[in-house]
């Protein structure tokens, strides 16, 4: 205490100093709109440059976990391409389906929000590689979100833990459909309605895609069965489900193109308007 009182004493001129000048420089940029909108540039610049520092730091630290990731998927797909190649005709990789063609376009998140009611994460990937608005977005583990935005450079999605966020999901064993939402409360619990109480469903069952729209391929892991209530008011079931993927710590997503959806989005919208 004696210290800080010491350091005040010393440097309370230069401090009252700083103070006066920010207090300046922030009148300055309210009342003229040039100074603050360069104030603004810069300083996001400053910010930018500094969380991708960050970012950079925190990617070398977990480059052991995602070089294990790498390798996992790096093996699936090498099992997928095998049974491919042995079994064309039974074949049912989601880019070799009749009623979809899916190109997958690798991106780096760049910045990742959990604490907020809708979470964004922004991707190093934008209109100059193809990303577009409305694209699906996925990892090697699961569902992550949706593309809203889109500039040159880059692209922002809305996370799966977002309110204003509604997927269709599939329970895996009966293929009952049901719709993926989040209520707010727990970041890595969401929630499941539309299954029907006659439906056998059970702990640690497996929430998947259901792939009737031109966003998310079938059968992606989205989530596994956490805790199952009946609706005392509905013939539904209301489940909480656990995330397959840990948005928190990812570092590395794909972009999900359907060559065909603007063909089925344009059906769907006649739809719609009848």
């Amino acid at each position: 205490m004696r210290s800080i009182y010491y350091l005040f004493t010393r440097f309370y001129v230069l401090i009252f100093f700083v103070i006066l000048e920010a207090f300046a420089l922030s009148l300055i940029f309210k009342s003229n709109t040039y100074q603050e909108v360069k104030f603004l540039n810069t300083s996001g610049n400053i910010t930018g440059t500094f969380v991708n520092y960050l970012n950079s730091i925190k990617h070398f630290i977990h480059l052991g976990s995602t070089n294990s990731i790498l390798l996992e998927e790096n093996t699936r797909l090498k099992n997928q391409l095998y049974f491919q190649n042995k079994y064309p005709s039974d074949s049912s990789l989601p880019k070799n389906s009749t009623a979809y063609k899916f190109e997958y376009i690798p991106a780096k998140i760049v910045n990742n929000t959990i604490n907020k009611s809708i979470n964004y994460i922004t991707i190093d990937k934008g209109s100059k590689d193809g990303v577009e608005k409305g694209l699906g977005v996925i990892s090697s583990n699961g569902v992550v979100g949706i593309i809203t935005n889109v500039s040159t450079n880059y692209s922002l999605l809305m996370s799966v833990i977002s309110v204003k966020t509604l997927i269709g999901v599939r329970h895996k064993k009966t293929n009952a459909l049901g719709n993926l939402r989040w209520n707010a409360e727990n970041p890595f619990i969401l929630q499941v309605d539309g299954f029907s109480k006659t439906l056998p469903i059970k702990k640690n069952d497996t929430i998947v895609t259901a792939g009737f729209s031109s966003i998310f391929p079938p059968d992606i892991p989205v989530a596994f069965v956490k805790n199952i209530e009946a609706d005392e008011s509905t013939s539904f079931f209301n489940l909480d489900v656990k995330l397959s993927n840990n948005i928190s710590s990812l570092s590395y997503v794909y972009i999900v193109k359907n060559e065909k959806k603007k063909e089925l989005d344009s059906l769907q919208t006649l739809i719609a308007n009848e």
